[in-house]
């Protein structure tokens, strides 16, 4: 069964953006002149994935807004001849984006569970907001290269990449059974683990494409503490011989600290055609003074 939807979670607190998550729900800090979520709602473009949902806190209507259509902006600017910036704000609006209301923190598969009405049991893409993921023109884009796995497989797949050091306790650890091109096969996932306790230097990435009954499964998870886990069925996937893992092509970004949001701003900002040379020339200048 293809892939037609894609859920993007976006009802995080943006804790550690603080003070500026008080007032504006951190999917919508901007990355040079765009919020982080329309860069990741625009990594679907290249996989024929055409809905979109988008899970969101009772307090994140900017979300809604940014995503709807704006008349009298529109109006205005074409009024005053600004037809290029009319074009820019009209993006905003294409997309097929429906919204679901995640009422309590209850963790990623929470999330996941506020879209069940637009998902059912599909299979479905999921891209986390706190990681944007680019890839030039002539790349095969991270989610691509799911899609396309998953269509030869029928199996879940996630996104991965090596970390090392301190960095293999931020995230869920995957164990490895077998490798080729790229492609793995997970025989279990252990969340967050002790240095000492990782099966592997394989990290998983905020990318994936789930099969069919992943909703199923959840909604039979007992939550620890707060929150239930997706790793618990992505766990239970992996001992069954259902999930694979890939490496992928382009540059990650970890949007959600702040070292790795000035990282994607600076990279961005050198690519944007509008003002990337003048950029390039003012980070060869200030340069100097460090």
């Amino acid at each position: 069964m293809k892939i037609k939807k894609a859920i993007i979670p976006a009802a995080g607190l943006g804790t550690r953006f603080l003070p500026i998550t008080k007032a504006v729900p951190k999917p919508m800090l901007p990355v040079v002149d765009k919020p982080n979520i329309q860069y990741i709602a625009e990594e679907l473009k290249r996989t024929g994935i055409d809905e979109i949902i988008i899970v969101v806190s009772p307090e994140s209507e900017v979300i809604m807004r940014h995503f709807s259509a704006a008349p009298e902006l529109e109006n205005r600017l074409l009024s005053d001849g600004k037809k290029a910036l009319y074009d820019i704000e009209k993006a905003t609006c294409a997309f097929n984006v429906k919204f679901a209301v995640q009422k309590e923190p209850n963790g990623l598969a929470g999330a996941i569970l506020c879209a069940e009405e637009y998902i059912g049991d599909e299979p479905f893409a999921l891209l986390l907001g706190d990681e944007m993921i680019y890839a030039a023109p002539e790349e095969q884009s991270c989610m691509e290269r799911l899609v396309d796995i998953f269509d030869k497989t029928g199996k879940s797949v996630i996104a991965t990449m090596e970390v090392f050091g301190d960095d293999v306790s931020k995230y869920g650890n995957l164990g490895i059974e077998s490798e080729t091109d790229g492609i793995m096969t997970v025989n279990a996932i252990v969340e967050k683990p002790a240095i000492n306790e990782a099966l592997s230097n394989n990290a998983i990435i905020g990318r994936y494409v789930l099969a069919g009954g992943i909703m199923s499964k959840l909604k039979t998870l007992k939550p620890k503490g707060n929150e239930i886990y997706l790793t618990d069925v992505l766990d239970e996937l992996a001992k069954k011989g259902e999930l694979l893992a890939s490496t992928f092509e382009g540059r990650r970004y970890d949007v959600g600290d702040k070292l790795g949001f000035i990282k994607a701003n600076v990279e961005y900002a050198l690519r944007n055609e509008e003002i990337g040379k003048d950029f390039k020339a003012y980070i060869k200048e200030i340069s100097k003074t460090l």
